[in-house]
């Protein structure tokens, strides 16, 4: 690969702000904190769904279905809005995203309320909160960039990454409790709410530059294709976030087996959910130190490798206390492993074409969840949980396999 091709290692960069520091920044900070309302509102919504839709039916493959449709929207619409996003304001695309999903909670809030809600309906108006998230997912990656300096880039992109799994250790607890004590309709009406918050958050930033992104030039859907094909670094880093989606999914589609299994209800489902989330908000404010220690492609290995041995301990754990560690470790491993690949695939990046690489990306971590659930839920309905949990394993595996290959790509480039 040519030197100019090659991203340069993050992990050589000068050293920029701490996560408190960068929490407490004008700009990054409301969007830090509106989106973590909006991505705890979620998961409210993601377990009263999980919830709703097993009561129902008894099925995982119901719902594996139900977290399938959250995300097949990224396949369909991501390279679109990945191009929109390098051509026109990146808060207003997340607005319109947020936008759309709190519409879709407040009409599953409704129908909850009236108890008309069933199976297809749920599965319906899900499906149409998975188009808002495919609306604000590329705007929201590419946008973190031109919040923060160059130098704080990696930690903001950890934290941001943190606001997604923070929000597991907020929300999938909360969201359980109140599906308990008030019902699904409540669960869905705050998530709802929290769709308003992030939009207003939004709409206080101001960027300390234009984006560059709004040229004359012709929008090109497939350019971020074309891109990433000529950077083989890039490439395996699609391919590993691609593994640690698959990797990750039993603790959203077979969380509610597990959770049968040992005996437990909705409570020990959201317990499940949120330690993942939990293992993740402690590794957090380490990602930026870890990555200079340690460079990028080390960290992102270190990372899946704590995943895979998270899935093994849930696999084998006799009971929910070994069964919780297991996730905890797997959390934290994969909040080090995603913001590492992240913060790889961002760094040199033309801001001109920046969204269509992130929308490519969310293809490939968002987009794969579909199938990944589908999968994961006819596992754990013909087989049983646990196989669920040991394809996680080898999914992680090959992901460390990807990422080594991307260290040895780039020594051997010199």
């Amino acid at each position: 690969m040519r030197q100019a091709d090659r991203p340069p290692d993050p992990s050589a960069e000068e050293v920029g702000r701490g996560g408190l520091a960068l929490l407490r920044d004008r700009r990054f900070g409301p969007y830090f904190f509106g989106s973590l309302a909006s991505n705890t509102g979620t998961w409210f919504q993601n377990v009263a769904a999980i919830l709703t839709i097993f009561a129902l039916t008894r099925s995982a493959f119901m719902v594996g279905l139900v977290t399938a449709l959250q995300f097949a929207m990224q396949l369909v619409l991501a390279p679109v809005i990945g191009a929109v996003a390098d051509r026109v304001d990146r808060r207003l695309l997340i607005i319109v995203g947020q936008t759309l999903g709190g519409t879709a909670a407040a009409v599953l809030a409704v129908l909850a309320f009236l108890d008309t809600l069933n199976a297809p309906l749920l599965l319906t108006f899900v499906g149409l909160s998975g188009v808002g998230q495919a609306v604000t997912g590329p705007a929201a990656q590419a946008l973190v960039p031109n919040i923060v300096g160059r130098a704080d880039v990696p930690q903001a992109i950890a934290l941001h990454s943190l606001t997604f799994n923070l929000s597991r250790a907020i929300g999938p607890v909360a969201g359980a409790a109140t599906y308990a004590l008030a019902g699904a309709g409540a669960a869905f009406a705050v998530n709802a709410a929290s769709f308003l918050v992030f939009a207003l958050a939004l709409a206080g930033v101001r960027l300390p530059r234009a984006q560059p992104g709004t040229g004359t030039r012709r929008l090109g859907v497939f350019d971020g294709v074309a891109y990433v094909r000529h950077r083989p670094e890039l490439v395996r880093c699609l391919i590993a976030v691609a593994l640690i989606g698959l990797a990750m999914e039993p603790i959203n589609t077979l969380s509610p087996l597990f959770a049968e299994g040992f005996g437990g209800g909705e409570l020990l489902v959201g317990i499940f959910i949120t330690c993942f989330g939990l293992g993740s908000a402690l590794i957090a404010g380490w990602v930026g130190r870890l990555r200079r220690v340690m460079g990028s492609g080390r960290t992102g290995a270190v990372g899946v490798a704590a995943l895979g041995v998270g899935m093994a301990v849930l696999a084998v754990s006799p009971g929910p206390v070994v069964a919780t560690v297991g996730i905890a470790v797997g959390g934290a491993g994969y909040l080090l492993a995603v913001s590492d690949v992240n913060a790889t695939m961002q760094h040199g990046l033309a801001d001109g074409v920046r969204g269509r690489v992130m929308a490519l990306w969310s293809m490939c971590f968002l987009g794969i969840r579909p199938a990944a659930a589908i999968l994961h839920g006819w596992l754990g309905d013909a087989f049983s949980a646990r196989t669920g949990a040991v394809v996680a394993v080898v999914a992680a595996l090959a992901a460390a396999v990807v990422l080594r290959g991307r260290r040895a790509l780039r020594a051997a480039g010199g």
